[in-house]
């Protein structure tokens, strides 16, 4: 994919006059003769590799937009992000492009061909299938718990000794049958936070039990946690408390719970990870806090200064202890 752009110099190199008349036939063509105006206005026409825009813009070798990519916008997570990221940009004098991808790598071409016609200046990458669509794309990059190799800077929330934080709380109230759900889909946020659950599970010498992980399709939704609460229950040996990969998951869990007429915390302790649905539930969730508008910060200033050498940023994360988990019944531990 070409991203070398005609400029002003180039148009009036083909149409053999200075650039300084091409730049009235685009501002104000009134004053230039009919015949010029033509002539120029063709090779704009023949040339426009960028349909749909001004010819104004045609000449510009970028803009002051970025774009971000977003895997699942009906998060509330990615929702406060862009706001954060939005606030940022409004202040330095930039526009930000929403893409919703859906994980979706036909609609990541897309967006991308669109980006390119809009003279981005960057391009924010988030969580989702890593892929080479982007590897010889000179708009520079910048990914949020995405790896694109080792050239693209990369930030991410600390996302496992937090987990072990998690799992050291459930351990303190008794809990020993610690379930963990998550997508079947390889998030590197995600394994890290897995990761820490089985390393925390390890150091307390709990058991690990396969039927107690629960990972299945591609989206960490509501869908993914009411699946597993069935699931769960299904089981000969129900967890005491869950652990799960974002707090739209543990959504899903607590409202399948509701309908069931399961008690959350007394019969099943449920945490979250992201500490964005406060105002979603009649009480807050056991969760980890990102610091979000931190992220939005090391994104931005990431991707407009492009430092020489690409680094990468974790930004610390907070246990957040609510009302959603309770100690365990003596009679459910197990030693």
């Amino acid at each position: 994919m070409d991203n070398n752009f005609l400029g002003i110099r180039e148009i009036a190199q083909m149409a053999n006059v200075s650039t300084a008349t091409v730049s009235r036939v685009i501002n104000h063509p009134e004053k230039c003769s009919e015949q010029t105006r033509k002539k120029v206005e063709k090779i704009i026409q023949e040339n426009n590799y960028i349909p749909n825009e001004t010819i104004k813009n045609i000449f510009s070798k970028s803009s002051n937009t970025i774009a971000i990519f977003i895997y699942d916008i009906s998060n509330p997570f990615f929702t406060n992000l862009i706001m954060e990221l939005n606030n940022i940009c409004f202040k330095e004098h930039y526009t930000l492009l929403i893409c919703d991808t859906e994980n979706d790598i036909k609609k990541e071409k897309e967006y991308l061909k669109f980006c390119i016609a809009k003279r981005c200046i960057g391009i924010i990458l988030t969580e989702g299938i890593s892929n080479t669509l982007f590897k010889n794309i000179k708009i520079p990059f910048v990914s949020l718990d995405r790896k694109e190799g080792d050239t693209v800077p990369f930030v991410t929330s600390e996302n496992y000794h937090v987990i072990r934080k998690v799992i050291n709380y459930l351990y303190n109230l008794g809990h020993r049958r610690i379930a963990f759900v998550g997508s079947k889909h390889r998030f590197v946020s995600v394994e890290k936070r897995y990761q820490g659950y089985l390393d925390e599970l390890k150091e307390k010498n709990i058991p690990f039990r396969s039927e107690y992980i629960y990972r299945e399709g591609k989206s960490l939704d509501t869908k993914l946690g009411r699946q597993a609460l069935r699931y769960f229950l299904s089981l000969s040996q129900m967890p005491t408390a869950l652990l799960c990969a974002n707090d739209m998951v543990a959504l899903g869990v607590i409202n399948e719970a509701r309908s069931m007429n399961i008690d959350i915390p007394e019969t099943m302790s449920i945490c979250g990870f992201d500490h964005v649905l406060d105002e979603f539930l009649p009480v807050p969730l056991t969760t980890v806090e990102q610091n979000i508008s931190k992220i939005a910060e090391e994104l931005f200033y990431s991707l407009t200064e492009q430092p020489d050498t690409p680094i990468e940023k974790i930004v610390d994360s907070t246990f957040i202890p609510g009302k959603t988990c309770a100690r365990a019944a003596s009679w459910e531990q197990i030693k």
